[in-house]
């Protein structure tokens, strides 16, 4: 199988939501003060980089302390 055979149509808008979010994320945690996070920061990068789409979202429901 080849790039030429997926379908893109399919693929796109994944990629896209899922760039979005990462992004979103990113910009969030960089916002937010250290102590307005679960843990340190570089850990959330990584998790937010390397999670795929999970990443972020794990962030968005874990690592943001709502009291601040």
């Amino acid at each position: 199988m080849s790039l030429k055979d997926v379908d893109w149509q399919l693929i796109l808008p994944l990629i896209v939501v899922q760039a979005a979010l990462m992004i979103i994320a990113l910009i969030d945690l960089v916002r937010r003060e250290s102590k307005a996070v679960r843990g340190p920061k570089l850990m959330w990068v990584f998790i937010i980089v390397l999670g795929s789409l999970l990443g972020p979202v794990v962030y968005f429901t874990v690592g943001r302390k709502s009291d601040y």
